[in-house]
């Protein structure tokens, strides 16, 4: 079999919903029969922090390699008006044309959730009609970007787009530590960055005051159940943080616990099993409620942002809850009354076995693949 020097650009540190993305992914891209793919990775957060950019430097780094893979995240948003492609991947286009290696774009979020101009629709489009030229593999995620590219961009790059489910449903964990084991309790995840857009129909202060309405109601008829927050980004913390001090002291001090932050590669198996132990999960970031879908727990969204609510049309379910108005706390009891089923995921791995079907085919059938030692 061929080695593919492979360079794997996203977001390592500081999400582990990313990092079992990832996981998910290189399960299914090594099962490519041709080729042995030896990755290294590039943290994204370093040209978001401006200790690298997208320049010369940049190509040249990547033409060290036989393959750049990019994403997959959200990285396709299109409100970057500072950006020559309207999006997070901010390179030039005469610069992308210097790159002579070819590039998978795994599984990105197309999103207009944070408002899209005029001006990054045509640059967004210029930047994809390359990327075709180039003969790149584009994928998009079950995130409500296949809507994002009819309504905002144009439907004729469906014919050059793939639409798979995320990775993230296909996670491998073990049992959590016996803390967790031997409990029963509620997991939630929530989010707090944003908040133009995610409180932008309902205060925060409001959030947080339905919040506590719903545990203490929920713990008065389940007195047998505890709470377990578990944050996916340090931004996260603040907002669990404020939710607990609303809570009556003697919930606080014996029904809620806070799992751990941890960041980096294999730091979604040792959070990750909180979730697949846990009776319900209510989740408020994509991956939260990805990957407890993909682990076969009871999982309820919580929409503030419209990837959750796209997410869960897209699987046909009404398995989600608005967030975003006032007295959500009822409708969120009603819906955990109503015995949330888990998801039959056997239709999620044929799509994605499919599109790793059509990955491994564009693969083996490229060109600069095939002329690989």
């Amino acid at each position: 079999m061929k080695k593919v020097k492979t360079l794997h650009l996203a977001s390592f540190d500081g999400n582990i919903g990313d990092s079992a993305n990832h996981y998910g992914f290189y399960k299914y891209l090594q099962q490519n029969n041709n080729f042995i793919f030896e990755i290294d990775k590039l943290e994204i957060r370093e040209f978001y922090w401006n200790h690298k950019k997208f320049d010369e430097e940049f190509v040249e780094l990547v033409n060290k390699y036989d393959f750049l893979i990019i994403g997959g995240a959200n990285f396709f948003e299109l409100w970057v008006e500072d950006s020559p492609t309207g999006t997070s991947i901010a390179i030039e286009l005469n610069l992308l044309e210097k790159i002579s290696i070819p590039i998978l774009f795994n599984a990105v979020g197309i999103d207009s959730g944070q408002g899209v101009s005029e001006k990054n629709k045509k640059k967004f489009k210029k930047f994809l009609d390359l990327l075709i030229k180039r003969d790149d593999f584009i994928s998009m995620r079950n995130d409500g970007s296949k809507e994002t590219i009819i309504k905002n961009i144009d439907i004729k790059y469906l014919n050059n787009i793939y639409h798979t489910v995320d990775a993230g449903f296909f996670i491998d964990v073990d049992n959590p530590t016996n803390y967790y084991l031997n409990k029963k309790y509620i997991a939630i995840n929530i989010a707090s960055d944003m908040p133009d857009v995610r409180f932008k129909n309902i205060s925060y202060k409001e959030v947080i005051s339905s919040f506590k309405d719903f545990i203490h109601l929920f713990l008065k008829e389940h007195n047998n159940f505890e709470i377990v927050f578990i944050p996916h980004i340090y931004r996260d913390i603040t907002f669990i943080n404020d939710i607990i001090l609303t809570l009556d002291d003697s919930i606080r001090r014996r029904k809620v616990s806070i799992a751990p932050l941890l960041h980096g590669e294999d730091s979604f198996k040792e959070v990750m099993p909180i979730y697949k132990n846990a009776q319900l999960v209510l989740a408020n970031r994509f991956h939260a409620n990805v990957c407890s879908i993909g682990l076969e727990v009871p999982t309820i969204g919580l929409v503030n942002y419209r990837q959750i609510e796209k997410l869960y049309n897209e699987l046909d379910s009404d398995n989600y809850v608005y967030i975003n108005k006032k007295g959500f706390e009822k409708e969120l009891l009603n819906k955990i009354s109503s015995n949330i089923s888990v998801y039959n995921l056997s239709q999620i791995k044929q799509k994605y076995q499919l599109f790793h079907n059509n990955i491994s085919r564009w693969i083996n059938n490229h060109k600069k693949f095939r002329n690989l030692k």
